[in-house]
């Protein structure tokens, strides 16, 4: 009786290993469901305008840093909806993306990449799972969570001619852009030709990919046409 009460254990455990395993790859693959009035932008604008200020003066900085390293770096996620709505950071955000190409990162000794932001006063630190420099101010005066910016990395697929997400929880996937919506893919001619600047913020112009708003349509494909009322916030 022992015997078959320990069996029966091990096979009602591994059924359940095997339902949360494909509960689990579901999540991954088709996303986690809809959520209520659209993916983005869903928090109340309780954003200061001087953590605005100091987010945007923290995006130059690192702009100013990819431009010395030669590196390709356009607008992309929430800071390109700010720029195609406001032309200015969304003022409930907390921080600002870049997004980088991994091919041009690699030609460049890693260490050395890092100590230069170290050098200009900037903590950089990077997430392995999801393939994203995330970058600090060291001398932030914000009151509670600092403001941050993000380089978002891709890499080229040349057989799809798509570039897509990277990060070893994404290289479990299947590499298919169709099947795999958390890659992120967009086509590879939204970065070809010259791609042009476009204002974000008071003073500053910033490299954005071709089309504008294109690159959005595969990055939020079920809500980019939508206008999303945030509460409690005047985006005037």
């Amino acid at each position: 009786m022992l015997r078959f009460s320990l069996y029966r254990m091990v096979v009602l455990l591994c059924v359940a290993i095997m339902l949360y395993t494909v509960y689990r790859w579901c999540r991954i693959l088709f996303g986690p469901g809809p959520e209520p009035d659209g993916r983005q932008f869903q928090h109340t604008c309780n954003m200061t305008e001087h953590y605005r200020q100091e987010l945007e003066r923290l995006f130059e900085r690192v702009h100013r840093l990819l431009e010395q390293h030669g590196l390709t770096h356009f607008l992309c996620y929430g800071t390109l909806w700010g720029q195609i709505r406001m032309a200015k950071m969304l003022p409930w955000r907390e921080k600002a993306e870049f997004c980088v190409l991994n091919d041009e990162l690699m030609r460049h000794e890693e260490a050395r990449f890092i100590r230069n932001f170290y050098a200009s006063e900037l903590r950089i630190h990077y997430l392995h799972s999801e393939g994203i420099y995330r970058i600090f101010a060291q001398e932030s005066t914000a009151q509670h969570a600092p403001p941050y910016v993000e380089l978002v990395v891709f890499q080229l697929d040349e057989v799809q001619g798509m570039y897509k997400r990277i990060g070893w929880k994404r290289r479990l996937l299947p590499p298919n852009c169709d099947w795999t919506p958390s890659l992120d893919c967009f086509p590879h001619n939204l970065l070809q030709g010259t791609l042009p600047k476009r204002p974000l913020g008071h003073q500053h112009h910033y490299t954005v990919p071709m089309g504008g708003i294109e690159l959005q349509k595969y990055h939020y494909p079920d809500s980019w046409w939508k206008e999303v009322k945030v509460r409690n916030c005047n985006l005037q």
